[in-house]
């Protein structure tokens, strides 16, 4: 019984819909990419895919340098949004990995790590999501606002395929078992915002998942996807033509949009998630408008350690609107303020 009770809160279930309001909250990521054309809100859950060594926990690591940034004034009632509490789960990643990722992540103050390395069991990698949200919850409930990214859900299947092989489950597609689909919603249906009546806390989820020579019909992933609030996707191709981050907004969506986007941010990036993709998807033709791409390119180009605040991507957005974007050169983001 004492047993029973003290893992009682790794199954609990999602809160109520109505303890739930909209989402309307942005949570600025530091990407310029992001918050101009693909906004995400505090409580949303938005999925990171993509092939191996194309910048997907970066994207996380960048969140994590602006969190840290804003977290010094964002605790300070009137100024800001409240503090951003990161916790990344590693499942089953190599100590390499782990070294480099946890060295990005100590710069922040507010950051909690659960990392179950490769030689660790297959019941610890498939408990670690577990605990990393029932951790969230707990901060959830007392008022604070936090970011999850869970690294990853095809390593964590992996891990409750091994369980399963032991109790002697039939595997089905892929080697997995057939209830492979009921592994991964509860977790994500646990992580959301709830009502300032209620504590008006909220759980942002950013998971990243891998797949392999961009298959995103691969099995994990096309569990993963319905579950979530949208996708970015981080394309191999656009990652070795030294585009970053290496975003496909063709492949990427979020569905939360512009509810979840500052007023000034809404105004000026107008059709240009629509516009960038028409420019990939011509560039073959002879007759494109290659100034115009390389100048979105310019203006959205962005190297892993530095951060964008909004008011940096809003400028560049200004400029490009008002055709004053042929002043925009590799040297002019300096003179804007940038997070370095």
């Amino acid at each position: 019984m004492r047993q029973k009770i003290q893992t009682n809160f790794l199954l609990n279930i999602g809160s109520r819909i109505a303890l739930r309001p909209k989402v309307n909250d942005s949570l600025v990521s530091g990407l310029g990419t992001v918050d101009s054309i693909l906004p995400i809100g505090r409580g949303q859950r938005q999925l990171i895919l993509g092939d191996r060594y194309t910048g997907k926990t970066s994207i996380f690591l960048v969140v994590l340098r602006h969190a840290n940034r804003m977290n010094s004034i964002g605790s300070i009632d009137g100024l800001g949004t409240r503090r951003l509490i990161a916790l990344y789960i590693g499942i089953n990643q190599n100590l390499s990995k782990l070294a480099s990722t946890i060295s990005g992540i100590m710069i922040d103050r507010y950051c909690l790590i659960l990392a179950a390395h490769a030689p660790s069991s297959s019941s610890s990698a498939f408990l670690s999501p577990l605990i990393g949200v029932s951790i969230g919850e707990r901060l959830r409930d007392r008022g604070l606002d936090c970011c999850i990214c869970s690294d990853d859900p095809s390593k964590h299947s992996k891990s409750y395929r091994q369980t399963s092989s032991i109790s002697g489950k039939t595997p089905s597609r892929d080697a997995s078992p057939a209830d492979i689909p009921n592994i991964h919603p509860p977790v994500p249906e646990r992580r959301g915002r709830l009502k300032y009546s209620s504590g008006g806390g909220s759980i942002t989820a950013l998971p990243i998942t891998e797949t392999i020579n961009p298959d995103i019909t691969e099995h994990i992933a096309t569990n993963v996807i319905p579950i979530t609030d949208g996708q970015f996707h981080s394309n191999r191709k656009l990652f070795l033509e030294s585009i970053r981050p290496a975003v496909d907004p063709a492949l990427s969506a979020s569905r939360i949009g512009t509810n979840a986007q500052a007023k000034l941010m809404k105004v000026y990036s107008v059709g240009a998630k629509n516009l960038i993709t028409h420019y990939r998807n011509v560039l073959e033709d002879s007759e494109a408008d290659h100034y115009g791409y390389d100048t979105l390119n310019r203006i959205f180009y962005q190297d892993h350690p530095q951060v964008f605040p909004l008011e940096t991507t809003i400028i560049l957005l200004l400029c490009y609107r008002t055709d004053s974007a042929k002043n925009i050169s590799a040297n002019a983001k300096a003179h804007v303020s940038i997070i370095p």
